[in-house]
């Protein structure tokens, strides 16, 4: 489960649609039994607290892409012993609209610029997984394991 679910405090500050954690989300999973596995926030591990809203486009580089594989590594080595020990693991569930949690939906454009300079940045949808989500499906696959990706939708999270 991505961490933002579990833990609303990780997103970019004033952009919570919810307090704490995604009540019904934790709470559907919790009624059924199933354990869940709470991922780091990749992009408060990079950037901390006082980031900006970026886009997949800004995200999307070297840099990124290989601290999401080294903040991973240790949760697909879990997921990955889990398996060969016979649990099943259910999904991995993201964050629709996201630039590196999306599994359905991420942000995508940069203009560029100085903060201030010019209105606020022009995004736009597609419909394509973020970085973090990619790379986590990419290690998987890499593993043999085919683990479906579902989304909650931050306006939606139900």
């Amino acid at each position: 489960m991505c961490h933002c679910i579990l833990n609303v405090n990780s997103k970019i500050m004033g952009l919570a649609l919810y307090a704490g954690a995604v009540e019904r989300v934790v709470k559907k999973y919790l009624a059924a039994g199933i354990g869940m596995i709470q991922l780091p926030c990749p992009e408060l591990t990079y950037l901390g607290l006082k980031r900006w809203g970026m886009t997949r486009d800004q995200y999307d580089t070297p840099y990124y892409r290989r601290h999401c594989t080294t903040i991973l590594t240790p949760y697909v080595d879990q997921i990955v012993d889990y398996t060969r020990n016979g649990y099943q693991v259910e999904a991995v569930i993201g964050v629709d609209g996201s630039p590196s949690c999306g599994v359905h939906r991420t942000c995508i454009g940069y203009r560029g610029g100085m903060i201030g300079g010019e209105p606020s940045p022009q995004f736009e949808e597609l419909q394509e997984p973020g970085v973090f989500i990619r790379t986590l499906a990419e290690m998987l696959n890499a593993q043999g394991l085919s683990i479906p990706m579902e989304a909650i939708r931050e306006d939606d999270p139900v």
